[in-house]
């Protein structure tokens, strides 16, 4: 039985825009899960991070179909990839309260909705753990895409703090959650070390970072 949805508006690959499935057997190949670990080094301490995709002109495809269109089988794609990569993590590091790492205000109202909460409150849900939004942004950064090492470490340096009610509630005595970072991407690691920075100063114990994709540090 034919659906008319699917003859008026066809299913496309996010990566190729073939008719089809939403992401077809070649493509799959540059969006099939392993695990790529890499370390962020804060304060003398080295926090693991874990991923299962190597960036690739598909996987940013995938990102920004998820990010700018709104297509939930790409969500469901870095669901998939973050479920993958925190399964190990939790295996070699133990489990944890998953907090995303903030987008941009701006961001937020161009995609209107927040990209990154929803996918994180979607693997929370899919993995049984409890996912918290502790971070905001304490001042205004630019868009990492375009900037180098340097300008990326100094744009989100000191930008990221603890949403003061969460300060409060863990305060006099009272021991925060452990915490998993959670992002889409990590490039240079500035981000996340800063996401790391932010709650750790704040008195939470980090165990470490899990991304979907990976990509190769900038020069």
């Amino acid at each position: 039985m034919f659906n008319l949805t699917e003859i008026i508006f066809p299913s496309r690959c996010i990566g190729c825009s073939r008719l089809g499935i939403s992401i077809c057997s070649e493509c799959r190949k540059q969006w099939h899960p392993h695990i790529y670990q890499r370390e962020i080094n804060w304060s003398g301490e080295n926090f693991p991070v874990l991923s299962a995709i190597q960036y690739s002109p598909i996987a940013s495809r995938v990102l920004l179909s998820a990010k700018e269109s709104q297509i939930r089988a790409a969500d469901q794609l870095i669901v998939n990839g973050i479920v993958h990569s925190l399964n190990t993590f939790v295996k070699r590091y133990g489990s944890a309260a998953l907090v995303p790492v903030p987008s941009r205000k701006s961001a937020n109202r161009k995609r209107g909705r927040n990209f990154l909460q929803e996918i994180t409150s979607q693997v929370a849900v899919e993995v049984g753990f409890s996912s918290h939004t502790l971070l905001t942004h304490g001042r205004k950064v630019r868009d990492q895409s375009a900037l180098n090492i340097v300008d990326r470490s100094e744009n989100v340096s000191g930008a990221f703090a603890v949403n003061p009610e969460f300060t409060a509630q863990f305060s006099a005595g009272n021991t925060g959650p452990k915490i998993i970072v959670i992002d889409d991407l990590i490039t240079t690691g500035a981000t996340l070390s800063e996401a790391i920075r932010a709650l750790r100063t704040a008195g939470f114990t980090v165990l470490g970072a899990v991304t979907s994709c990976t990509a190769k540090p900038l020069r």
